[in-house]
């Protein structure tokens, strides 16, 4: 419950800001998904084996979207999830793979044979993979960002989770639009 009330109190407070702005509403629902990769990650138990040591930082790739990570940056500035800081790694066009990250974003403008690829390298690894766009959940991709209502929502895949090694707290769980599959 507490998880839902920050979650819409966050996106009330997005939206707010971004009509007071005057952006269109592409640019607040970009916002609001940088906010939500960024909440994610307190949500995720991952295995000890996707760290260095306990100190390491949690890394969130983006391929694709400059908004979103424009937006994450600004979100993770100076912030830290318990002893690791929050770093966004921005990945060029030509990567198709993130090593070194725990969450792998993959924007709706990154052609589907560059988001494959970067999905499939991500198979079997305890990263978080969430993708964007139109139409069916990707295979490889746990969480799933859409739109509907002109409202920003996400499908998560629990295939996907257990897949990855991951373990995802009930609260995110609770306030998904959809919940696919059994738990791991």
């Amino acid at each position: 419950m507490a998880l839902r009330l920050t979650l819409a109190g966050l996106l009330l407070a997005f939206a707010t800001i971004c009509e007071a702005a005057g952006e269109p509403a592409t640019v607040t629902q970009e916002r609001i998904k940088a906010a939500f990769l960024y909440k994610f990650a307190g949500y995720v138990e991952w295995p000890a084996s996707a760290f260095a040591d306990a100190t390491s930082p949690i890394v969130i790739g983006v391929a694709g979207s400059r908004p979103v990570a424009e937006g994450l940056e600004q979100a993770v500035a100076g912030k830290r999830l318990g002893e690791r800081a929050l770093r966004v790694r921005r990945l060029a066009s030509g990567e198709r793979r993130c090593d070194g990250c725990h969450i792998l974003f993959v924007a709706r403008d990154v052609d589907r044979d560059r988001a494959a690829e970067l999905l499939a390298a991500a198979h079997g690894k305890p990263q978080l993979t969430v993708t964007d766009g139109e139409g069916e959940h990707p295979p490889g991709s746990i969480i799933h960002f859409v739109v509907a209502e002109d409202r920003v929502r996400f499908d998560i895949s629990r295939e996907e989770e257990s897949q990855q090694g991951l373990r995802l707290a009930s609260p995110l769980l609770s306030v998904a639009r959809n919940v696919k599959g059994k738990a791991p």
